[in-house]
């Protein structure tokens, strides 16, 4: 999983560009980076860790000009996460300097690289976006043809910025899995992975870039946009509403905000008769439906929990003497809070459960009395191969245990897990738009062909 921004026509793109990765940064932690194009060479800066190691007042304000800049924010699903493989990736081929950041996950990657090798490719990362530059790099023509004619060889997920001089390029999957959105401010052009990073820098959303479609943009205007190819089907990842978007994000017409408080509601209906003295979320992601659910049932809200923002995801490496350590530093109980209670506890989702053990162990270890666990979403029981970080399916409790068996193994007094049928509902607003998602980690149902060869490594 990873985020993506393109700025264009704007003499602080790179101070957009930057900004904007920061509103993303829950997209990936890993590592970031920026190009800049437009006025001088162009020139690509990455770093592990957070934006904010990358783009301090020395190299990001004074020392990159430019009127166009891509950026990327990476969280590896697989592919070896080190400097190599911190996007963007530029290249300096027949079309001139190139570069390219990406989200997703290219399926064929394994085949594609083959093909290349054969062909004289030399490889300088172990992510399967480099492919698209190397097919790029491979053909002659406009660059937007070039783009097309790439990425009608590639499957599975992607969504892309691609920048050459002042020419910004966005284009999207066919089957739309990940989400792009295109934006404005006064004369330049934004391209996102989410709405909030392009009103964050005072932009104005306009629409999604649509499934398979390509947008070219130079000097303010969309100079073209055409669709590489048409699917009949959209299959946008509905575990953005559920994870990881951002609640101020738009999708479908809607804020993730409101989807998440109806899939509250929805748990709420799913329970009904429950009895609890209060309701509290999971920070940050359970925030929402843990509202909606107390609105709904009329059980009052409470924040039980304090979240340490300063933990990252490799601050304490996992281990069987360090687990209680862990989950003690990311969260911890509001005694006064859950001290003699009976809890509705919110959490989005389960994959291994060994999280949500630990933290329901520290939530009993501070007095709770009985603890209903919901999520908000189905049980997941297959992997996913479009970009987010699920282990294989042996790994993933639902798909080897039932719900009886998940609640004792949680030690809970009841576990309740959104139908399928209510998250859809809840994202979609609408009956009618029950066919735009992909939901094949809750149904194993995949929308692509998937094979033992499938490749599963993405951004």
């Amino acid at each position: 999983m990873c985020g993506i921004i393109g700025v264009e026509n704007n003499e602080n793109a790179a101070v957009l560009a930057s900004a904007g990765l920061i509103t993303l940064q829950h997209r990936g932690e890993e590592s970031a980076g920026i190009t800049i194009s437009g006025k001088e060479k162009m020139k690509t800066f990455r770093s592990m860790g957070l934006v904010s190691t990358l783009f301090n007042e020395d190299t990001l304000l004074n020392k990159l000009p430019g009127t166009a800049a891509i950026g990327h924010v990476r969280y590896t699903t697989s592919a070896k996460s080190s400097l190599i493989n911190a996007q963007p990736f530029q290249i300096n081929c027949i079309h001139g300097n190139v570069a390219v950041a990406h989200n997703g996950n290219i399926t064929n990657f394994p085949k594609i690289r083959e093909m290349l090798l054969k062909k004289g490719a030399i490889f300088n990362h172990t992510s399967d976006t480099e492919i698209l530059l190397h097919l790029i790099a491979m053909s002659k023509g406009n660059l937007a043809d070039v783009v097309a004619k790439s990425l009608h060889k590639l499957e599975g997920a992607f969504s892309l910025v691609i920048l050459k001089d002042k020419t910004l390029i966005g284009a999207r999957d066919e089957n739309g899995f990940r989400p792009l959105v295109l934006g404005k401010i006064d004369g330049s052009y934004i391209i996102s992975s989410e709405t909030s990073a392009i009103e964050v820098i005072g932009g104005t959303y306009i629409r999604d870039i649509m499934p398979g479609e390509i947008v070219v943009i130079e000097n303010g205007k969309i100079k073209k946009s055409f669709f590489y190819k048409k699917t009949k089907q959209q299959h946008t990842c509905i575990f953005e509403q559920v994870y990881f978007s951002r609640p101020d994000s738009i999708m479908f017409g809607k804020t993730v905000k409101e989807a998440r408080v109806k899939m509250g509601e929805f748990l709420a209906k799913q329970m009904k008769g429950i009895k609890a003295d209060i309701v509290m979320p999971v920070p940050d992601t359970g925030y929402y439906a843990a509202l909606g659910f107390a609105r709904a049932s009329n059980i009052l809200f409470e924040n039980g929990f304090v979240r340490n923002h300063y933990v990252g995801r490799s601050f304490i490496k996992p281990s069987q003497n360090l687990r209680d350590v862990t989950a003690r530093l990311k969260l911890r109980p509001i005694k006064e809070v859950v001290n003699g209670k009976d809890i509705v506890l919110i959490d989005d989702s389960i994959v291994r459960g060994t999280t949500s053990k630990r933290l329901l162990g520290v939530l009993k270890e501070a007095g709770a009395k009985k603890i209903h666990f919901a999520l908000s979403c189905p049980p997941i029981i297959g992997s996913c191969y479009y970009g987010i970080d699920t282990p294989t399916k042996s790994h993933l409790i639902a798909a080897n245990n039932s719900v009886e068996e998940m609640r004792k193994y949680l030690g809970v007094d009841t576990l309740t897990f959104l139908s399928l049928e209510n998250l859809v509902k809840a994202c979609s607003f609408s009956a009618k738009k029950d066919k735009v998602f992909c939901t094949a980690c809750f149904t194993g149902r995949y929308p692509t062909k998937i094979s033992k060869n499938t490749y599963k490594e993405g951004c």
